[in-house]
């Protein structure tokens, strides 16, 4: 009887199977877990990361898939929440299937919390296929976070000299178009200033995700993004869909297109760019090429390899080429008036830098097929470049470094740099790098899986007498730190989990003192290029301010106006026997579009501006009275 019992239960079941496999419906495994065991610690110290294993059994009737992302263990009360660093923890073995009976150890990295108190630590198999929670939850296992004694330590000084993110005043953002045939969501874009002989100012930029075309856009009237609202952006104007910049043939095996950033020099019409390949691994291909634009003409001139010595090295400068000022190539590069870089990302087969990078070159010789290249910033690890410690490694031995405080922490997996710029003012002096960062939860886990992926965008600001003691070869590259870096938020907010947004390109104008940033995905999914404006120092350089006034000489009240002001002149100048004085009014784009003339008196009065042809939009003063040249900025609105 009893037999007759299981084989129509049998027979019951295989009915059943058909039926569901016959509808379509599938067959859903049924799981079980019970607890074993954790080892964790007892106490802990807020923001402190330690290792935690939690071992489960398989109480079910059917084996746990073998594969990472198959079976995890997720936190719980509430779940997937974020108590630990993370809200996951993965198999760490892999290769073999879990049968029932068995037992498995989830082993992880986990970070405790930024406020001190008693956390419950709580855990549940979770079935990523299906989707849900299964077994025992971990028992209310806790632990208790003790306050960190350290604190912060203060910030660097401010030197009126050095760039900081203090001297960057966000002056406005504009769209771009959009170019027939391309998609413009994925594109990681240089960026590339042209001042035409009118002063006005161009822009070259890469549209498309697997095919890439170069295009021009003339600068429009900036508009500020405000309350989160950028419906009022100008759209820039397509002045040319040039082509795809690209060599006519493959080199070294490697075809090699424009898809890193590029530089423009207006004297000769020559569009110098890079290209690269995180997952080359042959024996090196040219980084380096130069395209003429002229008319409707694309001309590939030459391209150039980085010295074959250095091959373990070169990927750290092929994210871009940029231009390096005269004053300092001529201090500490022996000339060298461009640059190739940026670093900051591990690839394969070459470490690249672990932090941002710079390598000086000459304008490059249309007869030589290598470049003269002088390293001026460079991390090799373990030696790299500082940064916040609001990250921990999951399971990575790629640069596999554990900030000890929230506050110490040292670039490392996903850290990467795109674009920099060298900035080179009479009062105000710095490299800017412009670096991504992952946060939270970071690095590979078991199996070569990436997950739970934040990001964090950072300048990077370096002070040029580091750089240049490098470059001369006084101290060690890897040596160099910045002299500050803070996390940048952007004029509309740009999602932590974004994967594709990244600063890909960026250009100083030093005529205007603006520096042009592109953002991909800086718009929900579309790129904008946002303006930001270098302040002037209280104490202008001594060759234009008299060395015993301090503030402002010159002001213009009011600010923002519509249509007149005044210009008023400092008292604390000395204007006997300063008759005349000249005031040149330029635009954003650099370009002369009022001239008045006056006499110190009246400036010292105040002097009545109008400014009622000029559109709405800020504008650079510059007053020459004597030996004084005065600078002010403003702002028009209609």
């Amino acid at each position: 009887m009893k037999k007759r019992s299981v084989g129509l239960t049998v027979v019951s079941l295989i009915y059943v199977c058909m039926f569901l496999l016959l509808s379509g419906r599938p067959v859903q495994a049924v799981y079980d877990a019970q607890f074993v065991r954790c080892v964790i610690p007892e106490t802990l110290t807020t923001d402190e990361i330690f290792p935690a294993t939690i071992c489960m059994r398989n109480t079910g009737d059917t084996a746990w898939p073998s594969g990472d992302m198959t079976i995890l263990m997720c936190s719980q009360n509430p779940a997937n929440n974020y108590t630990w660093g993370s809200y996951f923890i993965l198999i760490k073995h892999s290769a073999y299937l879990v049968t029932p009976g068995d037992t498995l150890n989830y082993t992880s990295n986990l970070r405790a919390p930024s406020t001190p108190g008693k956390y419950a630590f709580a855990w549940q198999c979770y079935d990523n296929i299906a989707k849900q929670f299964f077994g025992e939850i971990v028992p209310a296992e806790s632990i208790y976070v003790q306050q960190r004694l350290e604190t912060p330590p203060p910030p660097p000084p401010h030197k009126d000299s050095l760039l900081d993110s203090s001297d960057f005043e966000y002056i406005g953002s504009f769209k771009l178009p959009t170019i027939t045939g391309y998609e413009d969501v994925y594109v990681a874009s240089g960026l590339a200033l042209r001042t035409m002989p009118d002063s006005t100012k161009r822009f070259f930029l890469n549209t498309g995700t697997y095919t890439h075309c170069l295009y021009e856009v003339e600068m429009p009237q900036l508009v500020k993004i405000e309350n989160n609202d950028y419906s009022g952006l100008n759209t820039a104007p397509l002045v040319k869909q040039w082509a795809t910049i690209a060599w006519d043939s493959a080199v070294s095996g490697e075809n090699i297109t424009s898809n890193g950033g590029f530089w423009w020099d207006d004297s000769a019409n020559i569009l110098y760019w890079t290209h690269y390949n995180s997952y080359y691994a042959g024996g090196g291909f040219p980084m380096l090429a130069a395209t003429r634009l002229a008319n409707d003409s694309v001309t590939n001139l030459k391209y150039w390899y980085l010295p074959m010595p250095r091959l373990p090295v070169w990927k750290a400068y092929w994210r871009g080429v940029t231009s390096i000022p005269k004053t300092f190539a001529d201090a500490y590069t022996g000339g060298r008036t461009m640059a190739l870089g940026f670093g900051g990302y591990f690839s394969i087969c070459q470490p690249a830098s672990s932090g941002p990078a710079i390598a000086a070159i000459q304008k490059p010789d249309m007869f030589q097929d290598t470049l003269d290249l002088v390293e001026v910033l460079r991390y090799i690890y373990p030696e790299a470049a500082n940064r916040n410690g609001n990250y921990f490694g999951a399971n990575t031995s790629i640069w596999g470094y554990q900030p000890p405080s929230p506050w110490d922490g040292k670039f490392t997996y996903g850290s990467s740099c795109a674009a920099g710029v060298f900035i080179d003012l009479p009062d105000k002096k710095g490299y800017v790098a412009f670096v991504k960062h992952n946060i939270g939860r970071i690095g590979y886990d078991w199996g070569g899986l990436i997950n739970d992926a934040h990001y964090e965008d950072n300048w990077y600001f370096y002070d040029f007498k580091d750089l240049g003691e490098a470059a001369l070869g006084n101290r060690a590259l890897g040596s160099v730190q910045p002299s500050s870096f803070v996390k940048i938020n952007w004029p509309y907010p740009v999602s932590n989990t974004a994967t594709y947004h990244s600063t890909s390109g960026a250009c100083f104008d030093p005529q205007t003192r603006i520096m042009y940033v592109y953002v991909t995905r800086a718009l929900g999914t579309k790129p904008a290029i946002h303006a930001y404006h270098v302040t002037e120092s209280p104490a202008r350089m001594e060759t234009v301010l008299p060395e015993q006034t301090t503030g402002s000489l010159i002001s213009i009240h009011p600010n923002p106006f519509n249509p007149t002001a005044k210009i008023i002149l400092n008292a604390a100048l000395d204007v006997k026997g300063l008759d005349k004085a000249d005031i040149m009014v330029f635009n954003v784009h650099g370009k002369l579009v009022q001239r008045l003339a006056a006499t110190g008196c009246q400036l010292a009065a105040g002097l009545d501006w109008d400014a009622s042809l000029l559109p709405s939009g800020i504008y650079m003063l510059q007053v020459k009275i004597g030996q004084y040249l005065l600078r002010g900025r403003v702002s028009v609105i209609k």
